[in-house]
C-alpha cells in the first residue's frame, strides 16, 4: 500500500514536472516539492500511526529514487514508474503465495498467540503452585524467593505482550476453525488472574523497618495457640480452592491448545480434531471449582466466626495477629480467582461448542481502523463499560509538559475571563461567558469615527465580544497542540534532512553537485537518515548503530560472494539465498531487525552489480565501500538531527510520564474513596466505576511507556551515568501500587461500611491525606526534579490509627452480636492487610526517589536535635525522608552530584 502510494504520487509530480522545459528551475522545484510533501506526510503518519511505519518507510524509498532521477524528461515518466510497479506487484505476490503455502502446509504463524497465552496460563499455574506451598505449615522454608520473583517479572511482561501479539495475530491471513477473536476474552481474565496474585497470594513480604509505637506494638503474638488453630483450619479449603484453580487452568490450556492444533496434545489421534475427552475436563473442572468455592465460603466463614469468639476469649490482646489478615487476603484472593477461572471456564465450553460448529477456513483480517494503522494500546479491559472508554484512551489526549509549563491552565484561563471579559455577578450566557460586553460597551459617534480613541475602543470591544473569545480559546487549543505536537516535530525533521541530503540532486544537470550525486548514487543517504531517525533520541542511536553494522556485513558478504562467484549466476543465487536465511530468522524471531534490513538490501546491489550495470566501470569493492559510506553519511546525518533540532531523549520522557502516573494514581485512590463513602447512589457508584476503569487503563499503558522507555535509554550516549536500576524499581513501586489499589477496589464492594467507614470517618480521612501527599511530593519531585521535603505525614502512622478504631468497632459489633457481619469481616480484615502493603510500598516509592532527587533537609545528624525528632518521628505522626542517608552517609558535595540528573 505504501509503496503504490509512493509511486502514483511520484508520477504525478513527475508528469507535472515533464510539462515544463527539461532541466529547468520549475521541473525540478515540481519534484523538489513533492518529495518534501511526501517526506512530510510520511514523517507525520509514522510518528503517529506506528503501525504504519513501514509503509511510510517503503513509500518514501520509491519516491526518492523516482523524483531524483531523470527530473523533466518525458520518456521517462513511465518507464520509471513502471519498473518500481512491477517490482512491487511480484515481490507482493510472492510473498502472499509463500505466505499462504506454509500456513496451509506448516501452520506457521508470526505471532503464535495461542501459544504464548499458553505459557502465560502454565506460568499462573506455577505462581499459584508456589503460593500455596508457602501457605501451607512446614513448607514456607522452601520458597525460593528470586525465582518466584523471576517467575512475577515474566508473568507480567507475558500479560502485556499479549495484548501486543493479538494487536499483530488479528491482522494476519491465517487457516484454522476458530478466530483468535474467540480467545480474546482471556487477555483480560489473565491479567485479573495476575493481579490477584500480586495483591493477595505473594509470598514475598516487604521487608520494612516499623516505628516502635502505641499502634506497632499490638502487632500481636504469632506464636499464639488460636493463631496456629486458624492457620490449620484454614489450610484445607485453601489448598482444595487453590488446586481445583490450578485444574480449571490446565483445562482451559489443554482446550486452547486443542482446539487450535498445537502442542504435544494434537497427536496422530487427534489430528483430524479433538475428543470429547477435553469438554468432559472442562465440565468436570466447573463442578470440582465450584464445589470447592461454596466449601470454601462456607468454611472460612465458621472458622471466621468461632476463632474471633475464642480471641476474645483466650487472649489477652485486642487485636488480631497479622498471620490472621494474611491469611484472610489469601482466600479472598482466591475467592477472586475462582470467579475468574468460571469465566473462563464458561469461554471455553464456548470455545468448544463453536470448534464443533464450524469448519477449516481461511481468516482474512478484517477492514478496520486498527487494520489501516490506527496502534492499540496495551490496554487490558475489565468489562464491557471498559470498552466504551477505549477510544479515549488510544490517542494519549493528556496534555504534555510543554503544555503545562508554557501555556495557562484551565483555572488561569478562568480567571483570565473572569478580569478581562466579565465580573462574578455579571449574567451568563449558556456557554458560561456574560452579557458584558453588550451592557459595557461604549457608544460610538459617526462624527468622530477617525480619531484614534474610537478606533481603539472598538477593536477592545471587538476583542472582548463573547463570540471573539470563544474563537480565540480554540484557536489557542489548536495553536499549542500544533506548537508542541511531537508528531509534527518529527515530520518537520523528516523535511529538514531531506532536503538538506538531496539537494544536489535538483541542481542544474551540468553541475557538479549534481553529477556527484548520481554518481556515488546518493538516494542511500537519504534513504538511510528516513530509515533511522526514529521518535525520539534513544531509539534512534539504537537503530543507528544496528544499521550501520548490518550495512558494512552486507557489503563485505556481498564483495565475498563477488570473490568467489565472479559473474557466475548460479554461484552467486547460492550465496545470496545462503545469507537470506539467517537475515530472515533475524527479522523474524529476534529484536535485531534493524541489524539485517540493511544487510538484506545492500547485498543485492553489489553482488548483481555486473548484471544490473554492465558497462559500469567500478569495480565491486568500490562499490561496496562508496555504498557503506553513503549509508553511514545518512546514519550520521539522522543521529546529529535527533540529537540537535527537538531532541526527544528517553530520560527527560521518562521522568515526565513517572510524574503524570503519579498524578493519575493519586487521581485513582481519590475515586476509589469516593466511591466508598458515597457508595449509597446507585448511579454515582456506576459513574465513579467507569472512571476508576478508564484510570486503571490509562496508567496500565504509562507503566507500559516507562518500561518501554528504559529499555531504550540504554542506547542514548550520556556524559553522566544514569540509574537505570532506581527507574526500573520506580516502575516495579507503580506497578505495585496499581496492583494494590486495584485490589482494594474489588475488596471494598463487599467490606462492612458502618464498621470499617462510617464510624471511622476521621480516621479514614486521615490516612486518605497522608496517601495524596506522598504520591504528590513524588510527583513533584519527578516533575521539577527537585529534593523531597524532610518531613512527610506519616502514612504508617495514619494507618495504625486506622486500623485501631476499625477493629474496636469490629469488636464492638461482634460483642452486640456474636454471628455479625459473616463473610464481610473476612473482607475487612483483607483490606486491612492491603492497606498495610500499601504503606509499606508508599514508602518504598519515598525512598528511591529520595534516592533519585535527594532531600532539602533542615535537620541533620549535626544538630542535637536529629535523634530525637529524626528517629522518633513515628510516635508524632511524621516520616523522614532522610533517613535513606542514614545508612550510606556521602559527604555533601557527593550528595549533590548524586541528586542533579
Amino acid at each position: 500500500m505504501g509503496a503504490l502510494l509512493g509511486i502514483g504520487v511520484s508520477t504525478l509530480a513527475k508528469y507535472l514536472a515533464a510539462l515544463c522545459p527539461p532541466d529547468s528551475a520549475s521541473s525540478r522545484a515540481i519534484c523538489a516539492v513533492f518529495l518534501l510533501l511526501i517526506t512530510f506526510f510520511a514523517g507525520l503518519t509514522k510518528s503517529r500511526l506506528a503501525r504504519l511505519q513501514l509503509s511510510t518507510r517503503i513509500s518514501c524509498f520509491v519516491s526518492i529514487w523516482i523524483l531524483t532521477n531523470d527530473i523533466g524528461v518525458p520518456s521517462a515518466v513511465l518507464p520509471d514508474s513502471g519498473n518500481f510497479l512491477w517490482i512491487t506487484i511480484s515481490a507482493a505476490v510472492t510473498c502472499l503465495i509463500s505466505l499462504l503455502f506454509v500456513m496451509s502446509i506448516l501452520r506457521w504463524s508470526s505471532s503464535s498467540f495461542e501459544t504464548e497465552m499458553i505459557a502465560t496460563f502454565a506460568a499462573l499455574r506455577e505462581c499459584l503452585s508456589m503460593s500455596l506451598d508457602h501457605m501451607c505449615a512446614g513448607k514456607a522454608t522452601t520458597l525460593d524467593v528470586s525465582a518466584y520473583q523471576r517467575l512475577c517479572d515474566q508473568l507480567l511482561r507475558r500479560s502485556i505482550s499479549l495484548n501486543e501479539t493479538y494487536s499483530q495475530a488479528a491482522f494476519e491471513i491465517r487457516v484454522g476453525r476458530l478466530s483468535l477473536k474467540s480467545i480474546r476474552p482471556f487477555i483480560g481474565i489473565l491479567e485479573h488472574l495476575r493481579r490477584e496474585l500480586a495483591w493477595g497470594m505473594s509470598p514475598v513480604k516487604s521487608v520494612r523497618s516499623r516505628p516502635s509505637s502505641r499502634f506497632s506494638t499490638i502487632r500481636r503474638n504469632p506464636h499464639s495457640a488460636t493463631t496456629v488453630k486458624f492457620l490449620t483450619a484454614t489450610e484445607a479449603p485453601a489448598l482444595s480452592l487453590g488446586n481445583a484453580i490450578i485444574v480449571s487452568m490446565k483445562a482451559v490450556e489443554r482446550l486452547v491448545q486443542v482446539t487450535f492444533y498445537q502442542g504435544p496434545y494434537s497427536g496422530g489421534a487427534r489430528t483430524a480434531g479433538y475428543t470429547d475427552s477435553e469438554k468432559l475436563c472442562v465440565a468436570s473442572a466447573v463442578e470440582g471449582l465450584l464445589a470447592a468455592r461454596d466449601e470454601a465460603r462456607e468454611q472460612l466463614a465458621k472458622i471466621f466466626d468461632e476463632m474471633e469468639i475464642e480471641w476474645r476469649r483466650t487472649s489477652s490482646e485486642e487485636h488480631l495477629p497479622e498471620e490472621i489478615l494474611d491469611r484472610s487476603l489469601a482466600m479472598i484472593a482466591l475467592l477472586q480467582m475462582s470467579q475468574e477461572m468460571r469465566s473462563a471456564l464458561q469461554i471455553a465450553q464456548r470455545l468448544a461448542a463453536l470448534h464443533e460448529e464450524s469448519r477449516p477456513r481461511l481468516w482474512l483480517p478484517r477492514l478496520s481502523l486498527s487494520w489501516l494503522g490506527v496502534p492499540p494500546g496495551p490496554f487490558i479491559f475489565d468489562d464491557r463499560s471498559a470498552q466504551m472508554q477505549a477510544t479515549g484512551l488510544t490517542n494519549n489526549t493528556e496534555p504534555s509538559m510543554a503544555d503545562l509549563e508554557v501555556g495557562l491552565s484551565v483555572a488561569e484561563t478562568r480567571q483570565g475571563l473572569a478580569e478581562q471579559a466579565y465580573n462574578a455577578e455579571a449574567r451568563l450566557l449558556p456557554s458560561g461567558l456574560t452579557y458584558w460586553t453588550f451592557t459595557k460597551r461604549p457608544k460610538f459617534d459617526l462624527k468622530a469615527s477617525c480619531s484614534w480613541q474610537w478606533f481603539t475602543a472598538l477593536m477592545c470591544a471587538l476583542w472582548s465580544h463573547p463570540r471573539v473569545l470563544r474563537l480565540r480559546l480554540r484557536l489557542s487549543e489548536v495553536w499549542r497542540a500544533m506548537q508542541h505536537s511531537g508528531h509534527l516535530r518529527h515530520a518537520a525533521k523528516n523535511v529538514l534532512g531531506v532536503a538538506l541530503l538531496t539537494f544536489p540532486a535538483f541542481m542544474p544537470a551540468n553541475s557538479s553537485g549534481r553529477q556527484w550525486f548520481t554518481q556515488y548514487h546518493g538516494q542511500w543517504m537519504t534513504i538511510s537518515y528516513l530509515w533511522v531517525l526514529e521518535t525520539n533520541t534513544g531509539a534512534t542511536w539504537r537503530t543507528g548503530y544496528l544499521r550501520l553494522i548490518g550495512t558494512i556485513l552486507g557489503a563485505a558478504y556481498a564483495y565475498l560472494t563477488w570473490v568467489i562467484a565472479k559473474t557466475n549466476a548460479y554461484g552467486l543465487v547460492a550465496l545470496v539465498t545462503a545469507a537470506d536465511v539467517p537475515i530472515t530468522w533475524i527479522i523474524t524471531r529476534t529484536s535485531v531487525a534493524p541489524l539485517a534490513v540493511p544487510a538484506s538490501v545492500a547485498l543485492p546491489p553489489i553482488a548483481f552489480a555486473k548484471y544490473i550495470s554492465p558497462d559500469t566501470t567500478d569495480s565491486v569493492l568500490t562499490l561496496a565501500i562508496l555504498r557503506a559510506l553513503m549509508i553511514g553519511a545518512g546514519i550520521l546525518a539522522a543521529l546529529l538531527m535527533n540529537s540537535l533540532i527537538f531532541p526527544r531523549h528517553c530520560r527527560v520522557l521518562f521522568l515526565r510520564d513517572t510524574s503524570r502516573t503519579l498524578g493519575l494514581l493519586s487521581c485513582l485512590y481519590l475515586t476509589l474513596s469516593h466511591d466508598m463513602f458515597h457508595s449509597h447512589g446507585r448511579s454515582l457508584r456506576d459513574n465513579d466505576k467507569r472512571k476508576t476503569l478508564k484510570l486503571e487503563l490509562q496508567i496500565r499503558n504509562a507503566l507500559y511507556r516507562l518500561s518501554a522507555l528504559i529499555e531504550t535509554m540504554h542506547d542514548e550516549l550520556s556524559l553522566l551515568p544514569k540509574p537505570l536500576a532506581h527507574y526500573r524499581r520506580v516502575v516495579n513501586t507503580l506497578q505495585k501500587l496499581l496492583d494494590l489499589m486495584t485490589g482494594l477496589r474489588k475488596i471494598r464492594e463487599n467490606i462492612p461500611r458502618k464498621e470499617t467507614v462510617a464510624n471511622v470517618f476521621n480516621e479514614r480521612r486521615e490516612f486518605m491525606s497522608c496517601v495524596c501527599i506522598v504520591l504528590f511530593a513524588c510527583q513533584n519531585a519527578f516533575r521539577a526534579r527537585e529534593p523531597l521535603p524532610q518531613f512527610i505525614p506519616s502514612a504508617r502512622h495514619a494507618f495504625g490509627n486506622l486500623e485501631t478504631h476499625v477493629q474496636d468497632c469490629i469488636r464492638q459489633a461482634r460483642e452486640e452480636d456474636a454471628h455479625a457481619m459473616g463473610l464481610s469481616l473476612v473482607y475487612a480484615f483483607a483490606e486491612q492487610e492491603v492497606m498495610k502493603n500499601m504503606v509499606d510500598t508508599l514508602e518504598e516509592l519515598l525512598e528511591t526517589t529520595g534516592r533519585l532527587f535527594g532531600t532539602s533537609t533542615w535537620l541533620t545528624h549535626d544538630s542535637r536535635w536529629s535523634r530525637m525528632t529524626v528517629n522518633d518521628d513515628g510516635d508524632h505522626g511524621w516520616y523522614s525522608t532522610f533517613k535513606w542517608d542514614e545508612s550510606q552517609p556521602l559527604r555533601p558535595e557527593m550528595i549533590r552530584q548524586y541528586s542533579v540528573l
